[in-house]
């Protein structure tokens, strides 16, 4: 991978507000943004103010909006009113993404339970998943899952296990390797991963973390640190990105603060006390993935 062409950042991490967004993007040369929360709102509360003041920044910055962070489906897969509220915020995240020439909306697979890989609750998933495929028709917008701990997709078995039963054509993988870290008792993330979903791999979220023991009982609890500090093995993952082809863009979701970061903010981030320290810390993040770009 080439930076900076080819690494852009989630919007939050740094800032609630453009005008350090836009210098934080011309400072490390940048070619766009990934949208979450903005202005102390949550990506799923942006106003068309919010969201017309992303599109005239991204026109004179020349700017591509790589991705929209949408909540869609971290609810129970069991409440139907959560899924249609879901369904509805997806619906406004299409108009988000059509009004900012973005192409990629991000979506999860419901909120996690034991047996993740259960034959037929994955079944019930992949309807809700081909149901946003419907809405989304004909707007040439893609669907990235991500994987998420807290959710049914967390490793890549889980990932591979969703992405087979949803069209290639529409539906593909938003890896984030450290979040791996945080799922109990699984394995940890290796760049061979990445050759494993390499068919369906649309975009990269870049963190990193350490495994500690917790204050009682053996569980490791994951901790975030800078990019290429934690246990993601980031030169091996660049590496394997280039070793494959890969052709769509890595994103900084830097998560690690010199303040810590409430799990509760974690899992929903947004607004104001989430972005408090992150510029300081995606500085350095970005300039660990930097040195660790140019020497792989």
């Amino acid at each position: 991978m080439t930076f900076p062409d080819t690494f852009t950042f989630i919007t939050d991490e740094v800032s609630q507000d453009l005008p350090v967004l836009r210098a934080f993007v011309r400072e490390f040369k940048l070619p766009g943004i990934e949208l979450r929360s903005l202005a102390g709102r949550a990506f799923k509360d942006l106003t068309r103010d919010d969201v017309a003041a992303v599109a005239a920044t991204a026109k004179d910055e020349g700017w591509k909006v790589f991705g929209c962070s949408t909540p869609v489906f971290k609810c129970a897969l069991d409440d139907a009113r959560a899924i249609q509220e879901h369904r509805e915020i997806f619906k406004r995240s299409l108009e988000v993404a059509r009004t900012l020439n973005c192409d990629l909306l991000r979506i999860f697979t419901f909120l996690r339970q034991p047996n993740a890989l259960e034959p037929q609750r994955l079944a019930r998933v992949a309807e809700q998943l081909r149901g946003l495929g419907e809405l989304a028709k004909g707007s040439g917008v893609r669907i990235g899952i991500e994987n998420e701990h807290s959710c049914l997709t967390g490793t890549v078995e889980e990932m591979e296990a969703i992405l087979a039963l949803v069209p290639k054509e529409t539906f593909g993988a938003i890896w984030d390797p450290c979040n791996v870290l945080y799922v109990p008792g699984a394995t940890p993330p290796v760049p061979a991963n990445l050759t494993r979903l390499a068919p369906r791999l649309f975009h990269v979220h870049a963190k990193d973390a350490v495994r500690r023991a917790a204050a009682t009982g053996d569980a490791l609890l994951a901790v975030g640190t800078p990019v290429g500090v934690g246990e993601v093995n980031w030169r091996g993952h660049l590496q394997t990105l280039r070793t494959i082809g890969y052709r769509g863009m890595l994103s900084l979701e830097t998560h690690w603060r010199l303040h810590a970061v409430d799990e509760k903010s974690l899992h929903l981030p947004a607004g104001y006390g989430f972005s408090h320290g992150g510029e300081v810390a995606s500085r350095t993040c970005f300039h660990n993935l930097k040195a660790m770009a140019e020497t792989v």
